[in-house]
């Protein structure tokens, strides 16, 4: 849930500047970085985030403002230089790894705040420079010192307890269900044991006629499993989990627990949460765009890139939509403003909003706020439609 509420279809990005532009869409779209950069990478960096609680990217620059980026496994990287005296000033990175032939590797990265590869000491006191040609932009979740942690973390003991208690609750349920009926016969062992051969090993088709004399008497053994009680401690668990991932338990497969009005009370910190996280995979992306216009020499006062993540819930786009026809009609120069453009293409959930906003700058601006505004409102009418507005 965090990564599609987070990412949805996918982040897209926006700039003005013609060189910057020109210098992101070739790493962009570069094949080589697809499976980073692409939205099933956006995905999967989101995934190794949470599940790790950190993320290293590895960038290559290489010759006429070309790179490439990369993942480093967390439990590769063994140490995080900084400056002596500033712990937040990241000089360096040690790997250890292993190439494919299972020789060990040690390689010394500069950090993406000290492109210069301004020299430092190492937890042994030694004096480091880089050994590889690469940056590492290093990402982190719930910081408590260098390392970041996963979100599961805090919900790991009580996931443990939750898988014995699940698998109790089954040990249980086995146990009772052992014998699901009850024989009572009038006579000694032989009569019993004649009643055995007649029943045991032999299935029963259900609805079937059962007949029997007055030296015997078959009922249902009736076991109390404890199933209400069990649920209730159950989902006591499922709090503890539930309040450690911060997701509300309804979403806990079990969504007769909520309703209308709690769906809707514990929406805004959920939504909160969501919209910190893109946020922060925003400013990700920004410093990743920074290290690249570096590269390819652009001036720093054109390195604003509009980063946009979809939004997170549908009631948001149809308010979204109704705003921005409202503010275009108001203020038709809007039509003609990037952003706008942008905003209301990831709106109507296409994936490459730049292409088609390109194409749009081959028509007059009359045409662009006109189609802007019917395709603006059919679309806010199409999910007023689904909610049954």
């Amino acid at each position: 849930l965090w990564t599609d509420y987070t990412f949805g279809s996918g982040m897209t990005w926006q700039t003005d500047e013609e060189n910057a532009k020109k210098a992101l869409d070739s790493f962009w779209d570069s094949e080589n970085n697809k499976a980073v950069l692409s939205a099933r990478g956006q995905r999967k960096s989101s995934d190794k985030l949470l599940v790790d609680g950190e993320v290293f990217f590895a960038i290559f620059l290489g010759a006429h403002g070309e790179a490439k980026i990369r993942r480093i496994d967390p439990l590769e990287i063994t140490e995080i230089i900084t400056d002596p005296d500033d712990i937040e000033d990241v000089r360096f990175y040690r790997r250890d790894w292993a190439d494919r032939q299972g020789k060990t590797q040690i390689s010394i990265y500069r950090s993406t705040t000290n492109i210069k590869g301004e020299p430092a000491l190492d937890s042994m006191g030694a004096n480091v420079k880089q050994t590889d040609e690469a940056l590492v932009y290093h990402l982190t979740n719930r910081t408590l010192g260098q390392r970041g942690t996963p979100l599961l973390l805090p919900a790991h003991f009580y996931l443990k307890y939750n898988k014995k208690f699940i698998a109790s609750r089954i040990a249980i349920m086995l146990a009772l269900t052992r014998f699901g009926w009850r024989t009572e016969v009038k006579g000694g062992q032989a009569a019993v044991d004649k009643i055995k051969a007649k029943t045991n090993e032999q299935v029963v088709s259900a609805g079937s006629h059962l007949v029997e004399n007055l030296g015997s008497n078959t009922t249902p053994i009736k076991a109390e499993t404890g199933a209400s009680s069990a649920y209730q401690d159950g989902r006591m668990i499922k709090l503890m989990i539930a309040s450690a991932v911060g997701i509300p338990e309804q979403y806990f497969e079990d969504i007769s627990i909520g309703n209308l009005a709690t769906a809707k009370t514990v929406e805004l910190p959920m939504m909160k949460q969501f919209r910190s996280l893109q946020k922060v995979w925003a400013d990700a992306y920004q410093d990743i765009a920074n290290v690249i216009m570096q590269h390819n020499a652009i001036p720093k006062e054109q390195w604003y890139v509009d980063i946009d993540f979809p939004e997170i819930a549908p009631q948001d786009t149809a308010a979204a939509a109704e705003a921005m026809v409202k503010i275009v009609g108001l203020i038709p120069e809007f039509a003609d403003a990037s952003e706008v453009q942008q905003q209301a293409l990831m709106l109507l959930g296409i994936n490459d909003p730049a292409e088609v906003i390109d194409s749009l700058g081959e028509g007059t601006s009359g045409n662009k706020e006109a189609l802007l505004i019917k395709v603006l409102k059919q679309f806010r009418e199409s999910l007023e439609t689904e909610r049954g507005e």
